[in-house]
């Protein structure tokens, strides 16, 4: 999984951040791992064959438990979750 975590960070920060992290960001510093756990699900939930939906809804619980109660930017989730589709299709992840 370490070796997927580059590429999900680059998805997490440039596509979804629902933080406004992405300024600040880069991989190796102090909070390159902010989004990882909810990323690692997400793509969890497009390995097992969930779409594009599946994978909006896995983002959006991960907004609110970060306290997001607010419904943020849905294109930013669905760019995110599309983007995460087509790793896991490449990479054949699972």
């Amino acid at each position: 999984m370490r070796d997927l975590l580059p590429k999900l960070r680059q998805i997490g920060f440039g596509s979804w951040d629902p933080l406004g992290l992405s300024k600040t960001w880069a991989d190796g510093e102090a909070m390159a791992d902010e989004y990882d756990r909810f990323l690692i699900s997400a793509l969890g939930k497009a390995v097992n064959r969930g779409g594009t939906d599946a994978v909006c809804e896995v983002l959006r619980e991960a907004e609110v438990r970060m306290g997001l109660v607010d419904d943020g930017p849905a294109d930013c989730r669905e760019r995110a979750a599309r983007e995460i589709l087509e790793f896991a299709c490449r990479h054949a992840v699972g």
